[in-house]
């Protein structure tokens, strides 16, 4: 098993990446970069960004896959809860995830027998987070806490977990799982 830090917004970069590998059994591209807002206030790049890095990121890491997909290899995609449960306005973000998901499902028809699936978290108490101002974090997770069935922020290794199980389990594909905590549901 190997990795390596790639930028998902730039080709060259998945270009660079897929080239010196061999064969790729597991594909995951969990990290974006991107804004989240309304409508109302983000410039047209802000809104383009969650589908410039996120979306467009993992489509042109799957085709750049492509030809190094074993006959039973699986990828997995990360899209997020909010394509299911919209959080305060952020529109273009909700559009975004809920398109991985698609992509998702339409890769797993196109591509078979290799097995695509998706995974959908919810708030996550990780890197991405870690990267926010305290104040920003903090009030994020009181309110994902109070959103969530169960009552708390997710954890990478949950995380890592449903993605594990999606690569493991050759019977799935074309699936969405939401390690949320149940945020979905209410």
């Amino acid at each position: 098993m190997s990795w390596r830090v790639v930028d998902t917004a730039d080709q060259e970069s998945l270009a660079a990446f897929f080239d010196a590998v061999d064969q790729v059994d597991h594909l995951f591209t969990p990290a974006a970069t991107y804004t989240t807002g309304p409508m109302r206030e983000l410039s047209d790049e802000e809104a383009q960004s969650p589908f410039t890095s996120k979306f467009w990121g993992q489509y042109h890491a799957v085709r750049l896959a492509l030809p190094k997909l074993t006959a039973d290899a699986s990828i997995v995609l990360m899209a997020g809860a909010a394509s299911v449960r919209p959080p305060a306005p952020a529109p273009a973000y909700v559009a975004c995830n809920a398109a991985i998901e698609g992509l998702g499902r339409g890769l797993a028809v196109e591509l078979a027998p290799v097995r695509v699936n998706v995974v959908s978290p919810g708030t996550i108490d990780g890197n991405l987070w870690q990267q926010r101002s305290d104040e920003v974090r903090e009030s994020a997770f009181a309110q994902y806490s109070r959103d969530a069935l169960l009552a708390r922020p997710g954890r990478e290794s949950e995380v890592a977990d449903a993605v594990m199980f999606l690569f493991s389990n050759t019977y799935m594909t074309g699936s969405t799982l939401y390690p949320d905590g149940g945020y979905a549901l209410r």
